[in-house]
């Protein structure tokens, strides 16, 4: 092996255990990766040298794939805010719920065909609260549907170019090396073959393993909350009257002042509002915390266990709501972030995995995918639900901003795939025109397409395609191909195909699809040339493979983003996941030769 091999292997290795581990960002590991293309460390006869240039490793940054991939995030944007999502589906979800074995393939089907041309993350953050609305008024467990919901987003996502970021990191890498990337309904074939196999072994055996139906749990008994909600009085006296509630310094204490009742009136708990003498305060907290405060010149009018029903009775609501990975809020503490004062309602519990976090959680950082207890007046809800950084899971209609506006999203998508499948235009141009049609005829303004662009996303594709160049460049990935190809000497071209696609399996589980993306192309690529093969069939398969995250909750954000509300432990992903990926991994290898012959 040559020094510049070890180099990247050390760097990749290094990389994977950042990815698998999440110490750090993914788009920080991304980043670190391009930075060490960078610096200078193989010593020359000129002094020492990095193994790309600048222009090189930044290349990834202005390539067309990275444009693409942002195109994707503005048509996802759109097709939800026009209401396409409702017109696409929204009727089929209800009429589909008639049981539970009907609801889970009506779950399966709808959301595989919506995440082929939707975002595959978007469109399970679009369908979670209608689907936990359902299983809430039909009483079925969300732990036997929602997996479902996470998959059929993964399945969706290899049907078309646009399906996921991977597809189009792939096909422009294609594009790069033969000038010609893949067509697209290149995927549609074999992706149908994949999605009717894991279909029918889901509804024959799959279903069976899917965790036990729950009795019908409270959300207070689901997030296990330990809090109580007491109504205390001010009295004449009191070192409470007359201060402000952003004076009492309640938060420090653990209790949160969820309402104050002045005579008949219910007034919300701004922090300027001045207590006066006769006041009922109805505060929230653990036992210890309330205690304390009581020491202070509150007397108790009556303590009720936290409950649905004791809420309402104060004119408040308990509702759950799901941290979106590109939140704001991740990585920072509810205390550090004075929740309770900056969005107007209480925190009672964060779940994390799908299990409640019970030493100190307003002091532990928030993660993607961490589901959250609120309590507050509607008012209050009402604004939450307006802020993109938390999903209420609540029964509330799929958004849109009247019929014909959907009409037309559909109709600027279904040019976009006319003229990308028929050549009129390369994807590169129609995807982007796509766009910014969206925007030019109101299906989107600017703001929201800048917000809804997954800025992580795109820093990840950016900094890691200079990684699949160097690999190139410095014939590690040539040197590892033909490492393939004579351990496989007498194996046959689909033989080879059946290994590359057996790697991108087991890589996708651990880290996410386009980073494997990015190490795999040059790889198979350089197998198929080592074993006379067209790259083109090695490339597809690999675009296919690196969609079926499903052994693993913690290699994609669908995966992640249903744990917490579906309660589900790691083995569930799996004993449901495994036979999805190894069925993924061998309908490709059989089937797509017959669809595009390897030679």
């Amino acid at each position: 092996m040559t020094p510049e091999s070890i180099y990247l292997a050390v760097v990749l290795a290094l990389a994977l255990v950042s990815f698998y581990l999440h110490r750090l960002r993914p788009d920080v590991t991304a980043l670190l990766v391009m930075l060490s293309l960078l610096v200078p460390w193989r010593p020359t006869d000129e002094g020492l040298r990095a193994v790309l240039e600048p222009g090189e490793a930044f290349a990834g940054f202005g390539s067309s794939a990275l444009i693409m991939v942002a195109a994707m995030f503005v048509l996802s944007a759109a097709m939800v805010r026009t209401g396409a999502a409702q017109l696409l589906g929204g009727r089929l979800l209800a009429a589909g719920a008639g049981s539970e074995w009907r609801f889970q393939l009506t779950v399966l089907c709808l959301v595989t065909a919506f995440s082929a041309v939707v975002n595959d993350t978007t469109t399970v953050l679009v369908w979670m609260p209608p689907v936990m609305a359902i299983c809430r008024e039909r009483g079925y467990s969300p732990s036997r549907v929602l997996i479902l919901l996470a998959f059929g987003s993964l399945l969706g996502g290899q049907w078309t170019l646009i399906g996921t970021r991977s597809n189009v990191i792939l096909s422009d890498y294609l594009r790069e090396l033969t000038g010609e990337g893949l067509p697209f309904f290149a995927f549609t074939p074999v992706a149908m073959a994949v999605f009717a196999a894991c279909v029918l072994w889901f509804q024959l055996i799959g279903r069976h393993f899917l965790p036990a139906a729950a009795p019908h749990l409270t959300l207070e008994s689901r997030y296990e909350v330990a809090e109580f909600l007491t109504e205390t009085m001010a009295e004449p006296g009191s070192q409470f009257v007359g201060k402000t509630l952003s004076e009492l310094d309640l938060p420090g204490k653990e209790v949160t002042v969820l309402q104050v009742i002045r005579g008949e009136e219910f007034l919300p708990p701004s922090p300027w509002l001045r207590i006066q003498p006769g006041d009922v305060m109805v505060i929230q907290g653990r036992i210890t915390a309330i205690t304390d405060v009581l020491n202070h010149g509150l007397r108790v009018r009556e303590e009720m266990r936290v409950s649905d029903k004791t809420l309402r009775s104060a004119d408040l609501r308990m509702v759950e709501a799901i941290l979106p990975p590109e939140s704001e809020l991740l990585h920072h503490s509810l205390r550090d972030l004075d929740f309770h004062h900056r969005y107007g309602v209480s925190p009672l519990a964060i779940s994390r995995a799908g299990r409640s976090i019970r030493e100190r959680p307003l002091s532990e950082p928030l993660q993607s995918g961490d589901s959250l207890l609120l309590v507050g007046h509607e008012a209050e809800l009402d604004r939450v639900r307006l802020n993109p950084n938390l999903l209420l899971l609540e029964s509330r209609p799929l958004p849109g901003v009247g019929r014909g506006k959907a009409v037309l999203m559909l109709a600027i998508m279904a040019a976009m795939v006319l003229t990308s499948a028929t050549g009129l235009l390369p994807p590169a141009v129609a995807i982007p025109t796509a766009a910014m049609v969206a925007v030019l005829t109101g299906c989107v303004g600017m703001r929201g397409a800048y917000e809804k662009i997954d800025l992580q996303a795109l820093v990840i594709v950016g900094a890691m395609l200079p990684f699949g160049h160097a690999l190139q460049k410095t014939g590690a990935a040539r040197l590892l191909a033909d490492a393939v190809v004579l351990v496989f000497a007498d194996g046959s071209p689909q033989l080879l195909l059946a290994v590359v696609l057996a790697f991108c399996i087991l890589l996708t589980q651990l880290i996410e699809n386009a980073a494997v993306a990015v190490v795999m192309a040059p790889l198979a690529c350089e197998v198929a040339r080592a074993g006379n093969c067209q790259p083109a069939p090695f490339l597809l398969g690999v675009a296919l493979c690196v969609s079926a995250a499903f052994v693993t909750p913690i290699a994609h954000e669908s995966t992640i983003l249903v744990m917490g509300p579906g309660r589900y432990r790691f083995r569930d992903y799996v004993v449901l996941g495994a036979p999805f990926a190894v069925l993924t991994w061998l309908v490709t290898t059989l089937v797509l030769p017959l669809y595009w012959p390897l030679r």
